[in-house]
């Protein structure tokens, strides 16, 4: 079955046809779903699209001005006349050639500092622009990309979970037929999952309607409420029973039997159960996989595709324990033993930031990279240390740019999701750095004796002149 490679996400999908806001779990009759989701969606993403390019464009206009700033700023010679002009007519007003000539050479000085401070502001501010302007070519790039593919994970008020672009199988136990093995990404987009893989099909009605895995907790105004999943029936995502959707995936279920619909109430109580953070990961940054799943998942281990379980970082585990070929020994590695999960980059809000997987480079979660941490889990991270692939082990921002998953902070190198998308890079302050340095360098200056003299120097040099 085929999986278009334009699925990205971009901050909001295919929206669904019931609006406003009625109380979350509560279930529309289909008759409401009156409007083209499919239609709204693409009218979203084309004001998304539209607003992407007005910021690049003042972006960009902002950047110009800054550099015509830079241009404009007068050579010594030209500087100096302006200088002697305003001070000699401070000399005539006042009466007082000494005062003029004093006034005249301080106002020089306080140039000779102004000038390099004012030059480095600027270019403080046109750097941060820089970055800001790549942050939001990504963005544009990938709206434009996703308003000519299909939406692929849900409703924004319901999305698609699991991993999604893995190689692998899950094998399935279905009713009547046995042992069944759909993709190792089985329910992780929206897709007609059934159509090419059971044995029912093509047959039934359900079969070309597309559907996904969601977290019946996060899923709001669809049609019809999420049910537990029968083909994980012991799976669970984030300490919750897997459910899914065809709703979200603008589809209608013809699949389950009436007494399979579960009402809000049941929702209400599944939501309520007790996470437990030592399997699921700190609350801050939950992980993103469902398990336990039957079957194997490809990693890629030095060039190799090694069979790993097929819910491989579902949860807080030491995966490489039983199964990487390393940790086969009398004497194992560190990282053997610590537990680690995938995690969503921009939901995870920990001092230790997540990273990207190298195991799985083409893995996303809800068109977003994968990344894998260890201090949700509670783990130390010793993998990492001494990778030349991995982002954090790069110290400038010259060979963090070699790497294309990576991207500079302006202090560390971290996966470029970090950075670019998921908006948690530093945000120095360049106002304060300028207001800083300017007052060193001017105090520096200015001696304490002469402290008087600078009011009036500043006096008629901002407001006279």
């Amino acid at each position: 079955m085929t999986h278009q490679k334009l699925r990205t996400n971009v901050r909001g999908s295919m929206k669904t046809a019931v609006h406003g806001d009625p109380p979350d779990l509560e279930e529309k009759p289909s008759s409401e779903n009156k409007e083209d989701p499919d239609e709204n969606w693409l009218e979203d993403l084309a004001a998304d699209v539209e607003t992407l390019k007005n910021k690049l464009a003042a972006n960009s206009r902002e950047q110009a001005k800054l550099e015509s700033s830079l241009d404009d700023l007068p050579d010594q010679a030209t500087s100096d006349r302006q200088i002697d002009t305003s001070a000699e007519l401070v000399a005539n007003e006042t009466e007082s050639p000494a005062m003029g000539h004093m006034l005249g050479k301080m106002w020089k000085d306080l140039r000779r500092f102004e000038t390099p401070a004012y030059t480095e502001h600027v270019e403080d501010e046109i750097k941060e622009l820089k970055k800001e302007q790549k942050a939001l070519e990504v963005k544009l790039k990938a709206a434009t990309d996703q308003s000519t593919a299909v939406a692929p994970h849900g409703s924004e008020d319901c999305r698609c979970i699991g991993i999604d672009e893995i190689e692998g199988e899950t094998v399935i136990a279905l009713k009547n037929h046995g042992n069944v093995s759909y993709p190792a990404e089985v329910g992780s987009h929206c897709e007609a999952w059934d159509a090419e893989v059971h044995p029912g099909c093509p047959g039934e009605s359900w079969c070309a309607q597309e559907w996904c895995y969601v977290d019946p907790c996060k899923c709001k105004n669809v049609a019809a409420l999420p049910k537990p999943s029968t083909y994980l029936p012991d799976a669970k995502y984030q300490g919750k029973p897997v459910h899914f959707s065809y709703s979200t995936c603008g589809a209608t279920d013809s699949y389950s039997a009436k007494q399979e619909k579960k009402t809000a109430k049941h929702i209400k109580k599944t939501c309520a159960v007790h996470v437990d953070s030592s399997t699921w990961g700190a609350k801050n940054c939950r992980c993103v996989g469902m398990g336990p799943q039957n079957g194997t998942t490809k990693v890629a281990i030095k060039g190799k595709k090694v069979a790993f379980p097929a819910d491989v970082g579902s949860t807080c585990n030491a995966w490489e324990d039983e199964n990487h070929p390393d940790c086969d020994s009398a004497d194992p590695p560190a990282w053997c033993s610590q537990s680690w999960c995938y995690v969503d980059p921009c939901s995870c809000d920990m001092e230790t930031p997540p990273k990207t997987s190298n195991y799985m480079p083409d893995a996303n979660y809800q068109g977003k990279p994968v990344y894998y941490s260890y201090a949700t889990c509670g783990g130390s991270d010793s993998w990492s240390t001494g990778r030349k692939d991995a982002c954090v082990n790069q110290k400038t921002s010259g060979s963090c740019g070699k790497l294309d998953k990576c991207a500079w902070t302006g202090k560390v190198c971290l996966g470029k999701e970090l950075v670019e998308v998921c908006d948690l890079q530093p945000s120095p302050n360049a106002n304060k750095r300028f207001e800083a340095k300017a007052a060193a360098k001017t105090s520096a200056g200015i001696m304490a004796g002469v402290i008087p003299l600078v009011g009036i120097a500043y006096f008629y040099y901002f407001y006279v002149r």
